[in-house]
């Protein structure tokens, strides 16, 4: 995979819609200090947070082990009586429903952290045992997550919300994330880049609003890579819905293809698992290389602001390489993830 991903661990936890941003609190050291702090302090300064949110819960924790520190920061909790549990606590602004409640029946936990000038919201889970498959799934791995997608989809066809729940609508190339490109040029990214990124996200954004008006939206999972599946004894389990939304079926096969475009093997065995239970959705070959293209855009508008670490410094790696698949897209029509 190309962004860093969660450390080797065993762990799980499903999540739902993002929806409205946190409030913000009085930023006492700044977001800029935070972003500064390397890897080992920014999970030291989370990890404060643990025991408050862990009080909610009724839980008194006897480790605390952090297995995962990105977008979002997990932790693997064993309580006094050895029930494990993963915490995630969202940095981003996001939102997340999950199954445990607290004390007081709440669903979440929104607490002051000042290093960001944000209230992030924790949620917690039981754990699901098992390792991620990572990045180099086997064939039959592949086979069964385009299953899983299928059932998922299925699933999702007969699915309805009470309020005040819902799921945004993420038709689009950027979803339903803060658009950091088109207000004004990243400070990151140079001009050639700029370009190629704006030519991209207009072609991309196209195909969405054009699809969109032939085919029905429906709940989709549109994060299903091989970080977010993990391995369990008996199949495969699917984690971290944080990215769900109102989308259409094929966005599930494209952001899975994005993942494993080193290989274009590998993507037979996806649409194979998903075809044994759903009819493929009908798109072009050109449509498609279009939207695994915008795949990229959209993690690009993302990474430039994020406040991890360990993605801050990958970025100028990053966008080297965001201009490299761009240049081989614009000359060939065909998206690549390995180096051209």
């Amino acid at each position: 995979m190309d962004l860093p991903v969660p450390k080797p661990a065993v762990f799980g936890f499903p999540q739902f819609s993002p929806k409205h941003p946190a409030p913000a609190t009085p930023n006492k050291l700044g977001a800029m200090e935070y972003t500064q702090m390397d890897e080992d302090a920014q999970i030291a300064a989370v990890q404060e947070l643990v025991p408050g949110i862990l009080k909610q819960y009724g839980i008194e924790a006897a480790g605390i082990e952090n297995v995962n520190h990105s977008f979002n920061s997990a932790f693997k909790i064993i309580d006094n009586k050895g029930n494990e549990y993963a915490l995630r606590i969202n940095l981003a602004s996001v939102l997340a429903p999950v199954p445990l409640t607290t004390t007081n029946n709440a669903l979440l936990r929104s607490t002051p952290f000042p290093p960001l000038g944000k209230d992030p919201t924790a949620v917690l889970f039981n754990w699901i045992a098992g390792e991620e498959v990572g990045d180099e799934p086997t064939s039959e791995q592949l086979f069964e997550l385009g299953q899983n997608m299928a059932r998922l989809q299925i699933f999702a066809k007969t699915l309805s919300f009470t309020e005040p729940a819902y799921l945004p609508t993420i038709n689009r190339t950027l979803m339903n994330t803060e658009d950091n490109l088109r207000p004004s040029q990243p400070k990151q990214i140079n001009g050639k880049l700029y370009g190629d990124i704006l030519k991209g996200l207009e072609l991309c954004d196209e195909v969405y609003a054009r699809l969109s008006k032939e085919q029905e939206l429906l709940p989709i999972h549109a994060d299903l890579h091989n970080g977010n599946v993990i391995k369990t004894p008996n199949k495969l389990a699917i984690i971290d819905f944080d990215d769900a939304g109102m989308g259409l079926p094929i966005q599930d096969l494209v952001f899975s293809t994005y993942y494993i475009r080193e290989d274009t093997e590998k993507e037979k065995h996806l649409r194979e698992g998903y075809a044994s239970l759903l009819e493929l959705p009908k798109i072009s070959d050109e449509d498609f290389e279009i939207l695994v293209m915008g795949r990229l855009i959209g993690l690009v508008s993302a990474v430039t602001y994020m406040t991890s670490a360990e993605i801050i410094e990958f970025i100028p790696t990053f966008l080297e390489r965001t201009q490299q698949r761009l240049d081989h897209f614009f000359a060939t029509g065909k998206f690549l993830l390995k180096s051209v």
